[in-house]
């Protein structure tokens, strides 16, 4: 009785170990992700035409993001996050003088 729960025990336990080496489908999951992108294409349009032109005119801007610069995990200095304000700044002025 004895040896035949221990071999029932380990043919169990080989039979849920399987697939873990079988691996990921690969081709599987290319298929859905591109049928994925394909569908939200679809729905939405390409993200660069359906953007249009901003207030700017032609000149699209992303919105500035400054990294922390205060406190024990701080990744930039005050001054630094001021030089970037500055110069993103600048770019939006010159965007609005190239959309006159």
């Amino acid at each position: 009785m004895k040896k035949q729960l221990v071999t029932l025990i380990g043919a169990l336990t080989l039979g849920a170990t399987l697939p873990a080496f079988a691996g990921p489908d690969f081709p599987a999951i290319e298929r859905a992700r591109k049928a994925k992108q394909a569908m939200q294409v679809e729905r939405h349009g390409d993200a660069y035409e359906a953007a249009g032109p901003t207030a700017a005119g032609t000149c699209p801007t992303e919105a500035l993001v400054l990294p922390l610069d205060h406190g024990l995990r701080a990744l930039t200095t005050p001054q630094q996050n001021r030089l970037r304000m500055e110069r993103y700044e600048a770019k939006l002025k010159a965007c609005k003088n190239a959309a006159k």
